[in-house]
């Protein structure tokens, strides 16, 4: 469970390596996007870019717990099924 949290931290890839490989991928899709917005368009988008980095530790942790005590995954988003 650590180790996944490290790769979330540094490469927001924790729940690729869960085996959840979609929401791996748009949860990097989307830092990209908001540090694109960060780097050339406002450095106030930098409060987004830490709301997303808390959002996908949460996100990979809370996926690492249903994993670990067989129950179901939760929704990405609260709306989304991507596993």
């Amino acid at each position: 469970m650590i180790f996944t949290l490290l790769i979330s931290l540094f490469f927001y890839l924790g729940n690729a390596y869960n085996g959840f490989v979609k929401r791996g991928v748009v949860e990097l899709a989307v830092e990209l996007i908001l540090n694109y917005l960060y780097y050339f368009v406002s450095s106030l988008c930098v409060i987004l870019v830490f709301i997303w980095f808390i959002y996908v530790l949460y996100d990979t942790y809370i996926c690492n717990k249903a994993i670990n005590n067989n129950i179901a995954i939760p929704l990405f988003l609260t709306q989304f099924e991507l596993e």
